[in-house]
C-alpha cells in the first residue's frame, strides 16, 4: 500500500479542446475586401487549408489582388493538409489521398444540383470533404457549399456574401 502511505493524489488534467477550421478560399477574399476581419474568425483553434485554396488564389488574374490574397493566407497561417480524394486535372500529386470517392461523389452531385454545376465544384467539394471526414468545421461564404456540408453532418461557420 505504498500509495496510501505516500498519500499520492491523482494527477489533475486540464483539457483544452482546440477546434480545427478548414478555410474556404472565399474567406480570404472577404478578408481582402474587408467585409470580415481576423477578429471575426474563431480564435479557439487552428486553421487548415489544402493545395486547392493555394491553387485558387494562384489563379487570380489580377496580380495585385493575388498578392493581397496570399498576404491574408500568410497572416492566417493555415496548416496545409492533403485532400481526402484525388481528382484528375484538379488534384496535385502528393497533395491528395486515393480515397474510394464515395463521399466526394455524393457531395459533388448535391452541389451540382444546387448551383447548376459551377466550374469550381470539384475544388469546393475537395475542401468540404476534408472538413467532413476529419470532423473539422468549414468556414465559408458559399451558401450552397454550406448546405451540402450540413446535409452530410458536417459543421459550418457561414459568413453571408456581401
Amino acid at each position: 500500500m505504498i500509495c496510501r502511505k505516500a498519500r499520492l493524489r491523482p494527477p489533475t488534467f486540464t483539457f483544452s479542446f482546440l477546434m480545427t477550421y478548414v478555410v474556404d478560399t472565399n474567406i480570404f477574399n472577404k478578408l481582402v475586401d474587408e467585409t470580415i476581419t481576423f477578429d471575426d474568425l474563431p480564435s479557439n483553434g487552428q486553421f487548415i487549408a489544402t493545395h486547392i485554396q493555394i491553387d485558387e488564389i494562384n489563379n487570380t488574374k489580377n496580380s495585385e489582388r493575388r498578392a493581397l490574397l496570399f498576404l491574408m493566407f500568410a497572416e492566417l497561417r493555415p496548416k496545409i493538409v492533403p485532400t481526402e480524394s484525388f481528382v484528375w486535372d484538379v488534384s496535385r500529386w502528393d497533395c491528395g489521398k486515393w480515397g474510394d470517392g464515395v463521399l466526394f461523389e455524393i457531395l459533388k452531385q448535391d452541389l451540382d444540383s444546387r448551383n447548376h454545376t459551377k466550374s469550381n465544384n470539384a475544388q469546393d467539394v475537395l475542401i468540404a470533404e476534408v472538413a467532413i471526414v476529419n470532423d473539422f468545421t468549414l468556414i465559408t461564404s458559399d451558401r450552397h457549399l454550406a448546405q451540402v456540408v450540413e446535409n452530410q453532418g458536417g459543421k459550418v461557420i457561414f459568413f453571408k456574401p456581401t
